[in-house]
């Protein structure tokens, strides 16, 4: 198991034993993971068990030790890979399939079929996806390769510095631009919009194809807050009557990603374009609409 240690300067921060940790121990991806590992004494202040809530104090030495994580079984799908380096990758997740957890079908046991392994020194067994995508949503996932790169784009998702488009069809007509800003589950969440073009349909009157861009990282955020507005996203049936072409799945995707390299500091911008049922969505409706109000064929 891979241990780590830091001894306290003289002149530390001012700042609680996990939020120091998550500074100096590249290792750990979030301020929330050193806590766990605090609450399972693998983080040690003197080699003791320590407290979330204490202050760091000049002289102390810090240990974090990690466990060695077992290696996935490989799914044998195929992914898009739409940017690969040394340390970090973005692939394309199908929509209806989950991005991790204890299923046999899921985006991270796939990785190792569509990525080889990392030449760092500090290669992680397992390419690791940093964030998650819904099930029924499709598109770019961020991928670390290195443990160095995880905890630093873990880092970078906690001060919001990577920043994600997604397109969507929702119901209605949407005018301009905008901002939710609801809590969700008592927490703060914000989202931005922008409308992109109208359609109209016999079984809606309109939709609208928008931009998306969550400013913070709820779960289910964008339909959440595109339902509240009064314009849920077309095929959402857990926020919504998704019965609606729900047998189209949900029309929702994330397109584009920019951030700085975590590694590099260069500006890093992928993008992929909607997916092909949007366009031939709107085309199927705009067509049924003018045909049934104008006897168009």
């Amino acid at each position: 198991m891979p241990t780590y240690t830091h001894t306290i300067p003289t002149d530390p921060p001012r700042q609680r034993v996990d939020a120091y940790a998550l500074r100096v121990f590249a290792a750990l991806p979030s301020r929330k993971q050193a806590r766990k590992m605090i609450k399972a004494e693998r983080l040690l202040i003197n080699d003791k068990p320590c407290n979330s809530a204490w202050f760091v104090r000049p002289g102390d030495t810090m240990t974090l030790t990690l466990s060695d994580a077992p290696r996935l079984k490989v799914l044998e799908l195929k992914v898009a890979v739409r940017y690969e380096d040394p340390y970090l990758a973005v692939v394309d997740k199908p929509a209806g399939l989950h991005v991790r957890g204890n299923f046999v079908r899921t985006l991270h046991r796939a990785l190792r079929h569509n990525l080889t392994l990392s030449s760092a020194p500090d290669a992680l067994p397992d390419p690791d996806p940093v964030h998650r995508l819904d099930y029924r949503t499709q598109g770019l996932v961020l991928i670390a390769r290195t443990a160095t790169a995880r905890a630093r784009l873990g880092q970078m998702f906690e001060r919001r510095q990577i920043h994600k488009r997604y397109r969507a069809l929702v119901l209605g007509r949407l005018e301009g631009s905008g901002e939710v800003d609801a809590p969700i589950d008592g927490r703060p969440a914000r989202s931005q919009w922008r409308a992109v073009a109208h359609t109209r349909s016999l079984r809606t009157d309109w939709l609208t194809t928008v931009d998306l861009f969550p400013v913070t990282g709820r779960t289910h955020q964008l339909r959440r807050h595109m339902t509240g507005l009064g314009h849920p996203i077309l095929g959402d049936d857990l926020y919504h009557n998704g019965q609606i072409y729900r047998h189209n799945g949900l029309f929702l995707c994330a397109v584009a990603q920019r951030f700085d390299h975590p590694i590099t500091q260069e500006a890093v911008h992928v993008e992929r374009s909607e997916p092909d049922k949007f366009s031939s969505h709107r085309k199927r409706e705009d067509r049924r609409w003018r045909r049934w109000h104008h006897g168009e064929a």
